[in-house]
């Protein structure tokens, strides 16, 4: 009988589904509305895969899908975070995220996420002397086709990615963030999400910037809903 149980909590074990965000012991209270909040590391953070595909059906040079792409998305994001939830919302220079230390943060047993963070001990002030209570952490935001999270940050399937197929049904964003009290510096919630948006007839015109205002639309719904 204990080795049937045995057995069963093993098997539960396994099926499990995998933790693809992590919330502070004291995270109780989202940023309010009303609050100045930065967001840092979006522009550092963009990545374009299968630029070939995206200049062939977009019919745009290739040596500019990432320029012309990269300011699709990230204006459609942030426009999204700020008519949305965050009027407030402003952007640091790359400059100040990419002076940040890097770490790693645990999220599950197979899942690891890396990125920026601040040193602890000391807010951090935009350029302009400003000291937001909140900041948001953008560590990778990866735009491209059928895309799924397990292998970017299932260090178990990192190498095992699916080969490029002939057809695709989704385009997607993978985006790794963090929301850091910049009081108490800390990190009150960190997450992976994959997030994306049926193409059955190929990429349209503003295709692009539909994903990611989703891709805004997932990160205020995890940093709202991650509270304990």
């Amino acid at each position: 009988m204990k080795g049937a149980l045995l057995l069963l909590s093993l098997i539960l074990a396994s099926c499990a589904s995998k933790q693809w965000s992590a919330s502070h012991p004291y995270y109780r209270e989202s940023p309010s509305a009303q609050e100045e909040i930065a967001v840092l590391g979006l522009h550092h953070a963009v990545v374009i895969t299968r630029d070939k595909w995206f200049a062939k059906h977009l019919q745009i040079p290739r040596d500019s899908v990432y320029l012309l792409l990269g300011k699709q998305l990230e204006e459609a994001f942030i426009k999204e975070l700020q008519s949305t939830r965050y009027p407030s919302l402003y952007i640091w220079p790359d400059s100040a995220y990419a002076k940040l230390p890097e770490e790693t943060q645990k999220l599950d047993e197979k899942i690891y996420i890396k990125g920026r963070f601040p040193a602890q001990g000391v807010s951090l002030q935009s350029p302009e002397g400003k000291t937001p209570k909140h900041l948001i952490l953008i560590h990778e935001c990866t735009l491209g086709l059928d895309l799924k999270k397990d292998y970017f940050f299932d260090y178990t399937l990192i190498n095992n990615e699916e080969e490029t197929k002939r057809t695709s049904e989704a385009l997607t964003i993978i985006l790794s963030y963090t929301l850091w009290d910049n009081v108490k510096q800390r990190a009150l919630y960190s997450a992976v999400a994959e997030v994306p948006l049926a193409i059955p007839h190929g990429i349209q015109p503003g295709d692009v910037s539909k994903v990611s205002i989703f891709a805004a639309d997932s990160l205020v719904a995890g940093i709202d809903g991650g509270i304990r």
